[in-house]
């Protein structure tokens, strides 16, 4: 059993995280977790988490975003030549895209028909927006307002959508299929399994 500590800018990137390393083929007992509520806050602290690691390891996950590719994300923050007890990932190009990458499991959720969900979600520009307007025509009217903002509404995200899919990625979310439709994700899977080996 490896202890180690989970980094990610959400709450919803660190219930898929968890998932993630779970699901590993190798035995991990996460002894810390940490929230960073955004990308920028990760990037900072890209330092902090280095030093750490010869204390616990670390396992870092961050959205691509609007970044180029993860190579360009990781050397702009100065995530290169890492201690072997730090391991950082990209999802590429959000969290969103992983969860999408299940397309039997989420259909099922949340009503979505299979047809309507990406093969490649890992090509779309902005997954999150492509999962909301997915949930948006659902047939479950009160899965769509938790999940949808209201209309006329500031916030980009319903008011329980880290809630719902969190759930979703803890209980129903199939890693493997999704990493069969994300390559990121499937990168993320095999370098578990050398991870301080």
């Amino acid at each position: 059993m490896v202890s180690v500590a989970l980094v990610a800018e959400d709450e919803l990137s660190m219930v898929v995280l968890e998932r993630v390393v779970g699901a590993s083929e190798r035995s991990f007992a996460v002894t810390r977790r940490l929230v960073e509520h955004g990308c920028g806050n990760i990037k900072r602290s890209v330092p902090k988490y280095r030093n750490a690691s010869h204390v616990v390891p670390h396992i870092v996950l961050t959205d691509l975003d609007r970044a180029e590719c993860p190579a360009v994300l990781i050397t702009t923050w100065h995530a290169v030549d890492l201690p072997v007890s730090m391991l950082f990932r990209v999802a590429v190009h959000e969290t969103e895209s992983w969860l999408l990458g299940d397309r039997h499991g989420f259909s099922k959720n949340f009503h979505v028909a299979l047809n309507k969900l990406p093969a490649a979600p890992e090509d779309l520009p902005d997954p999150k927006q492509v999962l909301i307007n997915l949930v948006r025509r659902c047939s479950n009217r009160r899965l769509a307002a938790e999940l949808v903002p209201a209309e006329g509404s500031r916030a980009s995200i319903g008011p329980l959508y880290n809630e719902r899919l969190g759930a979703f990625a803890k209980e129903a979310w199939n890693v493997e299929a999704a990493a069969a439709a994300c390559p990121s994700l499937e990168r993320f899977r095999q370098r578990l399994n050398t991870f301080l080996l």
